[in-house]
């Protein structure tokens, strides 16, 4: 089996616990006006306009596990492992799935960087083999959802429901962005949402940085939002006080919060 992936990164730390290898795979269903890997949402091999960059090869899954068994020895002693992220690895659900088949039969731990936007059926083949859901909460209200990432948020919100009823471990992540997802209300809904979860182990606060601006000109790609300046200390400590609190939620020692 093979896929297109776009880029192998080894040395992470914050794409799950650990010392990691992240596979990122090409394409993606949602248009988040904030994102920062345009050259990742069409699943399609591209080459830029500006230069001769290719984005994007065919490797099969296990070309793919080469790279990631390269530094098998660092995920023993640090607690990591391989992360497949993206883009959408669900776009390209069955070539994610033998990757994280492959590892997991390896003994390394397998994390799974989503969006929550693909049919509950690819998430349901993941739980065997999948020891941690990295899992977006970009907006909870629906309208605005739609309008800031191009899809409806129902599913998304269905599905991590689901893997929590399921049992699956998951760290939360918030993409945030100053004047677009970040209102009083934004915040209480994403906090009253996450606090239900049983199995969230992180809730992990994202904060908005123009990284991706060059990236839209390079691959001649629509820039839909054009802040050229990251979030502030300001922005980043409001999200936080209202995110976590003084009191934070009940179940406060159980989570790692950053």
């Amino acid at each position: 089996m093979k896929g297109i992936v776009f880029d192998i990164r080894r040395g992470v730390t914050k794409d799950g616990p650990g010392l990691r290898t992240s596979v990122f795979l090409k394409g993606c269903p949602l248009r988040c006006v904030w994102c920062h890997n345009p050259e990742s949402q069409s699943p399609e091999i591209e080459r830029a306009v500006t230069t001769d960059e290719v984005c994007g090869r065919e490797m099969s899954v296990e070309e793919v596990m080469d790279e990631v068994r390269r530094d098998k020895v660092f995920y023993a002693s640090s607690g990591g492992g391989v992360t497949i992220t993206g883009g959408e690895p669900m776009m390209q659900g069955d070539f994610a799935f033998a990757i994280a088949f492959a590892a997991h039969e390896d003994g390394i731990h397998v994390a799974i960087d989503t969006s929550g936007f693909a049919p509950w059926a690819a998430f349901e083949r993941m739980l065997p083999v999948v020891d941690l859901f990295l899992y977006d909460l970009k907006c909870m209200d629906a309208k605005r959802h739609r309008e800031l990432t191009g899809v409806d948020n129902q599913a998304i919100l269905e599905n991590l429901r689901r893997l929590d009823d399921a049992g699956a471990k998951t760290w939360i992540r918030c993409p945030l962005a100053p004047g677009l997802n970040d209102s009083d209300e934004d915040l209480a809904a994403l906090k009253a949402f996450t606090s239900r979860l049983s199995n969230m182990a992180k809730l992990e606060i994202c904060p908005y940085h123009p990284l991706g601006l060059e990236k839209y000109v390079k691959f001649g790609k629509r820039i839909l939002y054009d802040n050229p300046n990251p979030a502030s200390r300001e922005d980043v400590s409001r999200w936080k006080s209202a995110l976590y609190g003084a009191a934070c939620f009940s179940r406060q020692a159980r989570m790692d919060i950053p």
